[in-house]
């Protein structure tokens, strides 16, 4: 990881266990933290890791992840934040230890909802970036780091012209979930 590329960036619900290896940011998610909104059922989580900085108008953000093994409902992935009601997260999301699949969730005005995509049982490693462009945000993914797919295009009002960019953890059980983010890098357009 270069550090030049995440001088700026700091943590909001920093995890108490992180620390730079030759890898990476090797980060251990606290269980029980998540990011969800549910205005239905009047349900708010807002306590994962969210490694982020601010910016404004157009950008790419791309990440790197390497996760061992898979945990129940275990996240890591990059998120695109306005405030706690409005976010894109795009990353892993599996719901089981069985079959490690690619989610992608926005909250607008405190509803959420999402797209979900298999990915191979032997995956350990993820390739992630985000496009902003005006109120769209395009989210990608790749398994070589060379060949991308669109995910999903997701169209999210404007609530400021500044928005919180960067990665995320979290691990909705009651077990930690343990990743490398390897790469973490956002280019303005």
């Amino acid at each position: 990881m270069i550090l030049e590329n995440i001088r700026r960036f700091d943590w909001q619900n920093e995890p108490q266990n992180v620390s730079f290896t030759e890898s990476g940011l090797q980060i251990t998610a606290a269980p029980y933290t998540d990011f969800w909104q549910n205005i239905d059922n009047h349900f708010s989580k807002d306590d994962g890791h969210f490694f982020r900085c601010r910016t404004e108008g157009n950008f790419i953000i791309k990440a790197r992840w390497f996760f061992e093994s898979i945990r129940d409902s275990a996240q890591c992935g990059l998120m695109l934040r306005f405030d706690e009601r409005n976010w894109l997260k795009s990353g892993l999301l599996s719901p089981n230890i069985y079959r490690p699949q690619i989610g992608v969730i926005a909250a607008n005005h405190g509803s959420c909802d999402w797209s979900i995509v298999n990915l191979p049982d032997d995956t350990h490693t993820l390739w992630l970036k985000v496009k902003k462009c005006a109120s769209d945000f395009v989210s990608y993914y790749s398994l070589d780091g060379q060949t991308y797919q669109v995910i999903r295009m997701t169209h999210l009002p404007f609530i400021s012209s500044s928005i919180n960019a960067g990665a995320y953890v979290c691990s909705p059980k009651d077990t930690p979930f343990e990743c490398i983010l390897e790469e973490l890098d956002l280019q303005k357009l």
